[in-house]
């Protein structure tokens, strides 16, 4: 493992040690995994998971098993079947309940064994497995894997209701999903990493000056440029983004969308990202027309592209962009290029870095005073104060 600390028997390391590089380890028992796991996290899409489907889900360096019930409700349950430890995800869905394949032993919702076939009388009241509360909102399953009770859920009131259709433009990174986190206040990076993009600026003559302050949610994140245009997304402790995206449409402007970087391992991550378009415009459904016929087109592995950039032996230049979500890919490199926490050489931030820099200290704040078991901030989001802009 990394030099990050680890909570162990209650005592972890001094609050006042805690560092940048403690964020490294997601797993069990990591300062960073605990935290991440006092807040609901995003999982999987909706749409995936059908009545009576069960399915393998890791998340946050653990496995689970997420399965849909006949009656529509997701589960989310232990990996392992706590008779022999068979896999729970490989059994079957009956009602509401998962059925284990090795010996039938079979589990409610909230973990309680109810029926054990072989067992003469049958002790099922002494055995449960582990549960874990699930929401469903936006397409997305969410899930708590802290202790005690959840925290109230967060809504997004501006993408509720039949106003908006939602486009969940969701993928996975082989990084540290701290790199992604980073990334979206980082908006000096568009002018060089997405300079073949049409939002583009010349960094000499129009490159934004950042700002970054706490707020109520996180953190907001501005960049005016000489030119007057301006740009403002709103990051949320400890892993969400709301902002009104790069254009990827000649009749779309500016998308927008809220996207959460939720961690598989310490070396991987999901972008769970939830975009709106109006639902009444005549410009949404040729745009939904032109983005179905995009995404059928894109078949090249970005990730394997991304190793062989950073490798050497193949350039951005020779990728053909109609194959590939370019600004995606163009992301993989940057954010896979820069590795992982704990085996970075030095940094050296400027006033470019507000961003990055604020969101760094916000987390490391929060480490240290669970560490010290201090009140944590209670991070609230409100849609009449946390605007978002964005004029590329």
């Amino acid at each position: 493992m990394s030099q990050a600390h680890q909570l162990q028997g209650g005592a972890p390391a001094a609050a006042d040690r805690i560092t940048f590089r403690d964020i490294g380890s997601v797993g069990p028992g990591t300062l960073a995994g605990t935290y991440l796991r006092k807040f609901w996290q995003p999982v999987f899409h909706a749409e995936d998971l059908a009545p009576g489907r069960a399915l393998k889900l890791r998340v946050l360096g653990e496995d689970f098993t997420i399965y849909r019930g006949e009656s529509g409700t997701p589960f989310v349950i232990a990996s392992a079947c706590p008779h022999r430890a068979m896999p729970m995800h490989a059994g079957w869905v009956e009602g509401d309940e998962i059925r284990c394949f090795y010996h039938g032993w079979k589990f409610d919702g909230t973990g309680q064994c109810t029926e054990q076939p072989a067992e003469r009388p049958p002790f099922c009241q002494k055995v449960r497995t582990d549960a874990y509360p699930t929401r469903e909102y936006l397409g997305l399953i969410f899930a708590y894997f802290g202790e005690g009770e959840p925290p109230p859920f967060t809504r997004y009131p501006s993408f509720e209701g039949d106003t908006y259709i939602l486009n969940h433009d969701s993928y996975t990174r082989a990084c540290h999903f701290f790199n992604n986190l980073e990334n979206g206040g980082d908006i000096s990076h568009i002018a060089f990493a997405h300079g073949d993009a049409s939002v583009a600026w010349d960094e000499a003559s129009d490159g934004p000056t950042i700002h970054a302050e706490e707020s109520s949610w996180g953190a907001t994140i501005r960049a005016v440029r000489p030119s007057g245009r301006e740009i403002v997304s709103q990051f949320g402790m400890p892993n969400v983004f709301h902002a009104r995206g790069v254009p990827d449409d000649p009749e779309v402007e500016y998308r927008e969308f809220i996207a959460w970087w939720v961690p598989i391992d310490d070396d991987r991550h999901t972008q769970f990202t939830v975009a709106r378009q109006p639902a009444d415009s005549p410009v949404t459904a040729r745009y939904q027309q032109r983005r179905a016929e995009k995404r059928a087109r894109q078949d090249l592995d970005r990730e394997a592209i991304a190793r062989a950039v950073l490798a050497g032996t193949m350039r951005l230049a020779d990728v053909d962009p109609e194959r590939v979500n370019m600004i995606f890919l163009q992301d993989d490199v940057a954010q896979m290029g820069v590795g992982p926490i704990a085996t970075r050489p030095q940094e050296h931030l400027g006033r470019s870095d507000a961003a990055v820099t604020l969101q760094r200290r916000l987390w490391v704040r929060e480490l240290s005073r669970m560490v010290a078991g201090e009140k944590l901030t209670d991070w609230r989001y409100d849609a009449q104060t946390l605007g978002v802009k964005a004029e590329f």
